[in-house]
């Protein structure tokens, strides 16, 4: 008789939103306890940070938000 083969488990791929938030509360968390070391996490920190906020840089970059109906 052949031994029973056992399927390997797939897992569903992990919320693309929950894992950029996880990052940015790691790099976050870094950045407060390093007190900005200088280190390669605390430069993808000013990255991220510069990217998030350069929506905020120019007032003719603003997209226009819609109100919900």
């Amino acid at each position: 008789m052949a031994p029973e083969v056992k399927l390997a488990r797939i897992t569903e791929p992990a919320d693309e939103g929950d894992v950029m938030r996880e990052q940015l509360d790691y790099l976050i968390d870094h950045v407060a306890l390093k007190a900005q070391c200088g280190c390669c996490e605390c430069r993808r920190y000013f990255r991220a940070r510069a990217a998030l906020l350069e929506i905020f840089d120019s007032p003719h970059r603003r997209p226009r938000l819609m109100k919900a109906a």
